[in-house]
């Protein structure tokens, strides 16, 4: 043990508690950028619809993605709304560079989106088929 390391962080903590719905948000969300790349602002719906949004076979199809997922890891700084000149939200980001980060975390701890799928995610893509 580092115990220069230890006493200049003991002060210091943090944690980060994710519920396995928003765990396979983030895995879904990873896979769909490292797919189609990150949402553009001011992007047009058929733009939207071709960058795989609509598409069933995206890892983060807006019918299988849950809105009240993605407000839990807004809140945590995880994903990110574009705003508008009133500051008002006007159309989803995509991850933050920290939902980036918990993403890789997560696929190093060997989740992934099937492990992480719940009975309400499995529900929704059998209602997608």
């Amino acid at each position: 043990m580092n115990a220069t390391f230890a006493e200049a962080t003991t002060g210091v903590a943090f944690a980060l508690t994710l519920s396995k719905r928003q765990c396979n948000t983030l895995l879904r969300l990873k896979a769909h950028e490292d797919r189609f790349g990150k949402p553009q602002y001011g992007a047009t719906f058929s733009q939207i619809r071709e960058s795989g949004s609509f598409n069933p076979e995206s890892p983060a199809n807006i019918n299988i993605v849950q809105g009240d997922s993605l407000r839990g890891l807004r809140d945590r700084g995880l994903v990110f709304w574009f705003t508008n000149h009133k500051g008002e939200p006007n159309g989803f980001g995509g991850l933050t560079r920290a939902g980036e980060l918990m993403a890789e975390v997560l696929l190093e701890a060997g989740m992934t989106i099937q492990t992480t799928n719940t009975l309400s995610v499995l529900k929704r893509l059998e209602r997608a088929a």
